[in-house]
């Protein structure tokens, strides 16, 4: 994403860059900070915030990045080309691990299971059985079970959505699998 940077800060100077991405660098920052905890880009963000009064002040003791802090970090730093640019590299850096964060999950099983779709009937909804995050995936076609690439499907939910735990029930045309993870307590 840095090429993008490079590419762009040819034809507009930091400000112009900063006022044109500002409404993304403020769902982008904060959406990577809550949810990647321990590494350089989590760090630099702080050290940016530090750098700004207001943006610290407003922040205080949370360990949670709110939208409300980047847009004061935003405010605080225009006119400041210099620590501008750091912030639209962290921005580019942040850009590419947020892309899945904030896809719904039912959409990103819907594109999973779209390789069966052809060959029947697929329902996928989310279930509120017991108390946990759970989803359900219905697969309605002959010889169901000889047709699913079970290992390559685990491992794509597993990579894309976070979920490790499943349930499989079914008959040879009609197969039920329901993938859950548990709530923070």
């Amino acid at each position: 994403m840095k090429h993008l940077k490079y590419f762009e800060s040819k034809r507009k100077n930091p400000q112009e860059l900063l006022d044109e991405y500002s409404d993304d660098i403020v769902r982008v920052l904060p959406l990577y900070y809550n949810n990647f905890s321990t590494d350089s880009l989590h760090n630099q963000i702080d050290e940016l915030i530090w750098e700004c009064r207001e943006a610290d002040r407003l922040r205080g003791d949370d360990e949670v990045l709110s939208e409300e802090v980047v847009r004061q970090l935003i405010e605080d730093l225009t006119g400041n080309f210099y620590i501008i640019d750091k912030l639209l590299n962290i921005y580019y850096d942040c850009l590419p691990h947020t892309k899945n964060i904030n896809k719904d999950k039912i959409e990103i099983l819907k594109e999973i299971f779209l390789d069966y779709s052809d060959d029947g009937e697929i329902s996928i909804s989310k279930t509120a059985k017991f108390r946990d995050e759970r989803y359900e995936v219905r697969l309605k076609l002959e010889n169901v079970f000889l047709k699913i690439n079970f290992e390559e499907v685990m491992g794509r939910i597993k990579e894309f959505t976070g979920i490790e735990n499943y349930q499989i029930t079914g008959t040879k045309d009609l197969i039920t699998i329901e993938f859950y993870k548990d709530l923070p307590k």
